[in-house]
């Protein structure tokens, strides 16, 4: 690492070199700087890049990792560096990695003289929502930073499951030695890394290199904010070439580059600005205030501060909505002429016919259900707000999609049908003036989309009353409730593609350490066993692993909170749980005992292993987690 980081010239690094290594490497070196009329800048790069083949060609372990390749966009000179490291590696043996952002790699992969259609992409996915708290978690503790559950799913959401920007907030607060307890703790210093920070920073950054000249980037920096609050939809290119100042290979250069950096979206001759990166809007709104409105900073903090504290809570009851909607998109991609009986789609047959009895006696019912209806066959789905941006106004992207397909496989202009799905909130059964306006809404997308033939459907929680239910019939329209649509989903055996609902059987349980409080927990799960059929027998056992374990975490941890985490997660034919605790690993052998004394102490591990069908022992970052698992014995 070292030698990495002092930078060595060709020259040093024969010196640096290993005996083993010195034939091939002053071969190379020779070569490299051999007086040539040939040996110019792009021949040079063309040796230093294939160096690599030479150190495999000499038995040397080799593999190539080239990261950050959109930056090579900026390098001026002779050669076209991504054009010769395909066509050096293409037929090469030695293994290698092309890294970057996806839009550069992925264009420039298939393009050009030379295309590597066989390598293989592996695109690295955004962290999941549970993974990212976790992050958030393991950074706050690394750093000594206090949060709370509120504020890192907060911290999730508002940057979007960006690892980056994540560690930037938690490091500046360790640095100013503040927690984030509050959702203004997080917005107060988000607030001062996008005015000065590291977020600045790194947008600074980007700008600074793909456009030098602070004027001109001054010019982007407006195009890009009336794109973002005045324009809000795809603008032509040539607009944006003519406020520019530059000539139009410089503007073509700069535009590559914004779009291989996710700062914009280029395609067809169009350009949008990226609305849907949160952080980066923020930094252009700043900028913009400061650079070209001339506003004074105080003034401007101020206001951001104050925006950013009423959006935070929007921003999480968005992610609240987001999280409980149905999947509408995928339950229409799964549409295919099916049959299915009428009351799983119109409220009004399924209120009168099913409605309160409990789902196994519905799923038998509507096998004998007189009436049936046919779906169409979907072969396209999307989410509305692809097609129609303005409905994001009015519903979150996953609460509406749109689905093309005929309603029969008779593939004509006359058997050709769109759907236009949407859920909509309404507490009761959702009233004639609700059903009016969301009609009206989707009839819009359908107008604006040229849609000839299509169908609205509307999903509402407690379904509809009778007066929606005729302003429905009126306009072409289906409304469903949300049991409808669950029972849909298992009518069509498509309950993998619908959000499912938060188990109903999974519990947690904080205690404190000693005053045999692990007794409390004991009685919780002996209460949820009983109640899912577990017999006597198991339930002591499964009370007494919980006993031991809970004792266990309160002698050998240390707990710095004296706190036991417990999670009980029932499913239809065995209970999981859960114990953990911050502290002292455990350290027993490999075996994952501990070596008991002369007292009855000690012995727990063996106990829980002798009373319970499975037990895990995990180290986490600060403590340890103990998984007992135990199996319903059916009589």
């Amino acid at each position: 690492a070292k030698i990495l980081d002092s930078s060595p010239d060709i020259c040093e690094i024969s010196e640096l070199s290993t005996p083993a290594d010195g034939y091939w490497i002053d071969r190379l070196i020779t070569a490299c700087t051999r007086e040539s009329e040939l040996n110019n800048e792009a021949s040079f790069i063309r040796q230093a890049l294939s160096a690599s083949l030479r150190a495999f060609a000499n038995d040397a372990k080799t593999f190539v990792m080239f990261d950050n390749l959109e930056g090579i966009e900026n390098l001026l000179g002779e050669s076209d560096i991504f054009e010769d490291l395909k066509e050096i590696f293409k037929h090469s043996n030695v293994p290698f990695v092309f890294g970057g952002k996806r839009r550069f790699v992925l264009k420039t992969m298939l393009t050009g003289n030379t295309k590597l259609h066989k390598a293989e992409i592996l695109q690295l996915n955004p962290l999941t929502f549970e993974n990212s708290g976790i992050l958030v978690e393991h950074l706050a503790r690394k750093n000594g930073v206090n949060i709370s559950e509120q504020t890192r799913d907060l911290i999730v959401q508002q940057f979007k499951v960006s690892p980056i920007f994540i560690r930037n907030i938690i490091e500046t607060s360790a640095e100013k030695d503040t927690n984030l307890n509050t959702f203004q703790d997080v917005e107060k210093v988000y607030t001062k890394e996008l005015f000065g920070g590291r977020i600045k920073g790194f947008y600074d950054s980007i700008f600074d290199e793909i456009i030098p000249n602070i004027e001109i980037q001054k010019r982007f920096i407006s195009l890009i904010y009336n794109a973002l609050t005045v324009e809000k939809e795809k603008v032509p290119l040539e607009s944006w070439k003519k406020h520019s100042g530059l000539t139009e290979t410089e503007f073509y250069r700069v535009m590559k580059l914004l779009n291989a950096n996710e700062i914009l979206t280029v395609s067809a001759n169009m350009v949008e600005a990226n609305a849907e990166n949160e952080v980066l809007s923020d930094y252009i709104i700043k900028r913009f205030r400061l650079e070209i409105r001339g506003d004074r900073r105080g003034l401007a903090v101020a206001e951001t501060l104050a925006e950013f504290l009423k959006k935070a809570p929007l921003t999480m009851a968005r992610f609240y909505r987001q999280n409980t909607a149905i999947g509408l998109r995928e339950l229409m991609s799964v549409f295919n002429c099916q049959e299915i009986p009428i009351s799983l789609l119109f409220y009004d047959v399924f209120k009168e016919l099913h409605k309160g009895n409990v789902k196994e006696q519905i799923l038998e019912e509507i096998k004998n259900d007189p009436e049936k209806v046919q779906l169409p066959q979907i072969v396209y789905t999307a989410q509305t707000v692809a097609v129609y941006p303005q409905i994001s106004t009015l519903t979150e992207r996953e609460r509406s999609a749109v689905a093309l397909g005929f309603e029969s496989a008779d593939y004509t202009d006359e058997n050709e049908i769109v759907w236009i799905a949407a859920e909509i909130d309404s507490k009761l059964e959702a009233n004639a003036d609700l059903a009016t306006f969301w009609c009206d809404r989707l009839e819009m997308v359908a107008l604006m989309c040229d849609f000839a033939n299509y169908r609205l459907w509307l999903i509402s929680p407690e379904g509809f009353s009778p007066e929606a239910v005729n302003i429905l019939n009126q306009r072409n329209a289906v409304g469903s409730s949300r049991q409808q649509i669950e029972l849909l989903a298992n009518y069509l055996d498509a309950k993998d593609v619908i959000n499912e609902k938060v188990n109903e059987n999974e519990f947690e349980m904080v205690i404190p350490m000693g005053d045999d409080t692990e007794l409390i927990a004991a009685y919780a799960i002996e209460e949820l066993a009983r109640r899912h059929s577990f017999d006597t027998k198991s339930i002591n056992q499964i009370k007494t692993a919980l006993v031991e374990a809970c004792i266990n975490a309160t002698e050998h941890s240390n707990s710095p909170d004296r706190k036991i985490y417990q999670k009980f997660n029932i499913e239809d034919d065995k209970i999981i749980i859960t114990i953990s605790n911050r502290g002292l690993r455990f350290k027993g052998n490999e075996t994952n005992e501990i070596t008991p004394n002369k007292g009855r102490r000690g012995w727990g591990l063996k106990l829980m292993k002798s009373l319970m069908d499975e037990v895990k022992f995990e180290q986490v970052d600060d403590g340890t987690k103990i998984t007992l698992v135990k199996n319903l014995v059916m009589a």
